[in-house]
């Protein structure tokens, strides 16, 4: 079994991680596209559907390439999808590195569901990608970003700031 089989569908104890399909680019819309979910990016929400659809075609493009991605997150209850979270290989600062993501709907906040998929993507990342450090970059007022990378251990690295972002390395 591949990696990307074995990563495409996990499930946590609440909730369903799987990879993103075509279809998703509707609830993407809904969830980047709400300012209020936007409030620390500095490019705001998304404006189309054209944009939700580029984002899940890159994903899905980072699957097939690296065998592993960020997910669409649902409640073992309900398939309506709730967020977006997990890893993605990109470059950042002159190197690979797994960058931990996670956004959700409002309705889906303080439920501790980031956390779930940030733990979860970890584990998962230091069993089949260990050669990449994973890394959480975000605005220092993105309070609740800054509480999950923090309640699932990743060290904070000053060293490794920039003149936007904070960082949590897992190594470096």
């Amino acid at each position: 079994m591949s990696t990307t089989s074995r990563l495409a569908l996990v499930r946590t104890d609440r909730l369903i991680l799987r990879m993103p399909r075509p279809g998703d680019a509707a609830s993407v819309f809904v969830i980047h596209g709400d300012p209020v979910t936007n409030r620390h990016n500095p490019a705001g929400p998304m404006t189309d559907m054209a944009e939700a659809q580029e984002c899940i075609s890159q994903w899905i493009d980072d699957w097939s390439v690296n065998g592993i991605g960020y997910w669409c997150v649902s409640t073992l209850r309900n398939p309506r999808v709730i967020g977006v979270g997990g890893v993605r290989v990109m470059k950042w600062s002159g190197r690979s590195v797994l960058n931990l993501y996670y956004r959700f709907a409002p309705d889906a906040w303080g439920k501790g569901h980031a956390t779930e998929v940030a733990r979860e993507a970890i584990r998962l990342a230091d069993i089949h990608l260990p050669d990449l450090p994973v890394v959480v970059r975000t605005r220092p007022t993105n309070l609740p970003a800054l509480q999950v990378a923090e309640r699932v251990g990743l060290p904070r690295r000053p060293d490794l700031d920039t003149d936007e972002h904070v960082v949590y390395a897992s190594w470096w």
